[in-house]
């Protein structure tokens, strides 16, 4: 509760009246300035008391649909087929196919089945096969390298919950740019949003934190979610490995950005571009990799536009964004 409250009085002393400002000033305020900018970012411990889970691992997770295949290592698998569970209570089943080292095999399974082959472990994390569903039509799977895996996790036959799912780290090389898709306003405490968001993850979708790297409030406050040293997650049918992933809390397919949220994205985008030496620069929003709206029409046109890039070049140009980082691991107010 305290760490919670320290975010929110510290959140409370931006001046409201920066709000108010135009987002098309945003691109004009970055070029006024010649300092190099520097980004306070607000820990995951500051919002939250649990803790990231998962287990670190040599593997992948994709969302694949009937028809789509997976590649990892010498390991190619496909789903072939989706059946969704009949009403009488049975589970919803899919049928795949293994080829590695030339051997091949075909098998149907359960939600939540696990298994060993060929070196690899198997989990079918998840079936969305009923209409209506988040993520309808795409069955989770994860691979990893057995030997890369806890033994309770590599010796199961279950995929079990989200302590259980892959950690994958990964070289990002790609800026990408969500958003919510929820209603939110500068009165909204966003940490219990978040916080709400990380159970729903993890209870829900199987996944072993928020699925996003960073997010950005209303005032333009930087929350650390997920390490961006691991891949993100998705609901959706694209690959997120590479992906630098960052969520502006709202919905801009109806509501307008603000100039301290679009300064925000852009200054962690440049801080990404420097850090992980991304060329060509390249900003996409999440409907340039899937079948979404996202990140709504009202921010996509400051990609579309190429505002944000501009606005990334000329920070870039001051040098390399500065972090400075709130709140320990243990929650108490240090920068990094």
């Amino acid at each position: 509760m305290l760490r919670n409250l320290f975010l929110l009085l510290t959140m409370l002393l931006i001046p409201l009246g920066c709000l108010a400002s135009s987002p098309a000033e945003a691109k004009d305020a970055v070029l006024a300035t010649s300092d190099v900018v520097k980004l306070k970012v607000y820990r995951h411990s500051t919002w939250s008391e649990t803790p990231a889970k998962g287990v670190d691992a040599d593997g992948l997770r994709m969302n694949l649909a009937p028809g789509d295949s997976l590649a990892f290592r010498d390991l190619t698998l496909s789903v072939t087929q989706m059946m969704a569970a009949r009403p009488d209570g049975d589970v919803d089943r899919v049928s795949i196919s293994l080829r590695s080292r030339g051997t091949t095999e075909t098998r149907t399974l359960d939600e939540g089945a696990a298994f060993n082959w060929n070196g690899y472990h198997v989990a079918i994390v998840a079936i969305y096969g009923k209409k209506g569903e988040l993520g309808f039509g795409s069955t989770v799977v994860e691979v990893a390298m057995v030997d890369s895996l806890p033994k309770e996790v590599a010796g199961s036959d279950k995929a079990n919950g989200a302590e259980y799912r892959l950690r994958v780290r990964h070289d990002i090389d790609k800026l990408t740019l969500h958003h919510s898709a929820t209603t939110h306003t500068a009165e909204q405490n966003l940490g219990e949003k978040l916080q709400k968001m990380q159970a729903w993850g993890e209870n829900d979708r199987n996944w072993f934190d928020i699925p996003y790297h960073f997010m950005i409030d209303i005032d333009g406050s930087i929350l650390e979610a997920r390490n961006y040293r691991y891949v993100g997650d998705t609901n959706t049918r694209y690959d997120p490995r590479g992906h630098f992933l960052i969520n502006c809390f709202g919905n801009y397919s109806e509501a307008e950005p603000n100039i301290e949220q679009l300064k925000s994205i852009a200054g962690l985008m440049a801080w990404a571009t420097a850090e992980f030496s991304i060329e060509p620069l390249k900003i996409y929003g999440h409907r340039d990799l899937a079948t979404t709206s996202c990140p709504g029409d009202n921010l996509y046109k400051y990609i579309e536009d190429g505002t944000l890039k501009k606005m990334v070049e000329a920070i870039l140009a001051n040098g390399k964004p500065e972090l400075e980082w709130v709140g320990d691991k243990k929650g108490n107010t240090a920068a990094q």
